[in-house]
């Protein structure tokens, strides 16, 4: 049996004392004991397009999802989310159930609509009910009495005046997942049990300020009051997974990992300022337009006005419907500093001629590279990813056609548009912490090797559970067979075998308008959307 536990968004930057220090006994006897390193993540290290590799074996680009939200949506300031019937590939419990594995999911995002599958699948993040649409249906009903009410979202959310009653929440939700994955892994034996965590990453952005005495928003007293609570949800966590094991098969193997890294996150960056400022964005000239643009000029003003823009409805100061299509070449859209071009044919408005492409796309990256903190003069960008650099596929083209890589990782392009009319400007989610590359990969049992371990990619998973699993890989998986994980004994008893792959066919209706509508405002409430 293998047994794969999501810790979302953890990092060793924050594990590794933890694990010294004896605050995460489990997981310290699983390094101990097998094989650990860091594992990289997608491009953008984005919760939506990693699971979805984590599930394909594929880059963005080989499954079509490249954030919470469909690219090229035609209202940007209301933009489309995805869902599992976005992801156009074969997620692995596909393969493993084709092959007659059983298996069990809890809580893994981007999973609504569920599969059908050879066993139980509950949905995670983007899923409308809180568990109440599962594989099969009705799964989770016959313990809510003794459960309790199955949860995947807090119901507090964060403000710096509400930081117990959030901690409070966070550690409820991964209470009543532990109560559940400790009792259906009891009552329904499989052969692959995947259990998610979201707190870990959760928790992570919104309290990073307390346990970081580097960040700008750290307060010693605050510190002193909350500084382990992010601990604390990984202890909640390691406790759990020890009495998971208690009732697993005893050569049960396990893999613990995580779909992108942490750290702190000082400030963001309103990319559409500089396209604004280069002209490769432009707004209309209407009256109200340029007002409000001049109340973004002033951070006081903005606060003020965007109060009382909330109060009418609005969510931002400025947004897409406020810009001049028709003399835009560029744009950002996502929190990960995707850019996008004004291409014809694709965007609604587009201007820019296809046969133009590559030439309008190196003067936006040379923009995006002369961006300047104001204040310091330092180079606010270390690298722009051109589309075709960040993996293959054939949905290429409709994913972010730049990738903008922050100088400092603490700086964070702001989601939708501008908060106010700095370039430069104090983020108003209330995140202190932020996605990084690099996760974590943990894997022990009589099949694993012992030792540190490098160059792990997230694609690589899929591929190589299936291999653990005794099931072929399809050939059409980015990633790889992480062979150097394994004892010299199992790679020559087992060596990686092939399939073609099997043909993609969409298994579920996409879900109704209202679902979508609660998913929106779950995901806002979360601090993800802008």
């Amino acid at each position: 049996m293998l047994l794969v536990i999501g810790l979302d968004g953890a990092t060793f930057d924050l594990l590794d004392p933890w694990l010294a220090a004896g605050h995460l006994p489990t997981l310290a006897g699983l390094v101990a004991r097998g094989v650990s390193g860091p594992l990289r993540s997608t491009l953008p290290p984005v919760t939506a397009p990693a699971w979805a590799s984590f599930m394909t074996g594929k880059n963005p680009a080989g499954h079509g999802v490249f954030d919470f939200f469909r690219p090229h949506s035609p209202d940007l300031d209301r933009p489309q989310l995805v869902n599992a019937t976005d992801m156009q590939a074969r997620p692995l419990w596909d393969y493993l159930s084709a092959a007659g594995r059983r298996v069990g999911v809890l809580n893994v995002p981007l999973t609504y609509p569920p599969p059908p599958v050879n066993g139980f699948l509950a949905p995670g993040l983007l899923s409308p009910d809180e568990g109440e649409t599962t594989y099969p249906p009705g799964f989770l009903r016959p313990y809510h009495a003794e459960s309790g009410p199955y949860r995947l979202t807090p119901h507090v959310t964060y403000h710096p005046r509400r930081t117990a009653a959030f901690i409070a929440d966070v550690q409820a939700v991964t209470a009543a997942q532990i109560r559940y994955a400790l009792r259906i892994a009891q009552d329904h034996p499989v052969d692959f049990l995947m259990v998610h965590f979201f707190m870990t990453d959760l928790a992570q952005h919104k309290l990073w300020r307390y346990l970081d005495e580097t960040h700008p928003f750290y307060r010693p007293e605050m510190g002193a009051r909350f500084g382990t609570a992010v601990r604390d949800v990984f202890a909640q966590i390691d406790a759990a997974l020890d009495a998971l094991l208690d009732r697993l098969p005893g050569d049960t193997a396990v893999m613990v990992m995580s779909d992108h890294g942490f750290g702190p996150q000082r400030q963001v960056v309103n990319l559409n300022l500089g396209l604004m400022a280069a002209g490769l964005l432009a707004l209309k000239e209407e009256a109200w337009v340029r007002l409000r643009a001049a109340l973004a000029r002033q951070p006081q003003a903005a606060r003020w006005t965007m109060r009382l823009l909330r109060l009418g409805g609005r969510e931002r100061l400025l947004g897409y419907a406020d810009v001049d299509w028709r003399q835009t070449m560029a744009y950002a859209q996502g929190h990960m500093g995707q850019v996008y071009l004004n291409v014809q044919g694709r965007q609604p408005q587009g201007i820019v001629p296809p046969a133009d492409y590559l030439a309008a796309r190196a003067r936006v990256m040379q923009a995006l590279q002369d961006l300047r903190e104001p204040a310091t003069g330092r180079a606010l960008v270390a690298d722009v990813i051109p589309r075709e650099a960040a993996g293959e596929g054939p949905y290429l083209a409709a994913g972010p056609d730049l990738h903008v890589i922050m100088a400092d990782p603490g700086d964070v392009a702001y989601p939708m548009f501008a908060t106010d009319g700095a370039l430069v400007a104090q983020q108003w989610l209330a995140d202190s912490g932020n996605h990084r590359p690099e996760g974590i990969l943990v894997a022990c049992g009589p099949v694993f090797r012992h030792g540190r371990m490098h160059e792990a990619r997230l694609i690589d998973l899929a591929p190589t559970i299936l291999h653990l699993s005794g099931v072929a890989v399809p050939d059409d998986m980015h990633g790889r067979v992480l062979t150097e994980m394994f004892t010299d004994e199992f790679q020559q008893a087992y060596p990686v075998c092939t399939q073609p792959a099997a043909a993609f066919r969409p298994f579920a209706t996409p879900p109704p308008d209202e679902a979508n509508a609660l998913i929106t405002e779950q995901l806002r409430a979360l601090g993800y959307l802008g």
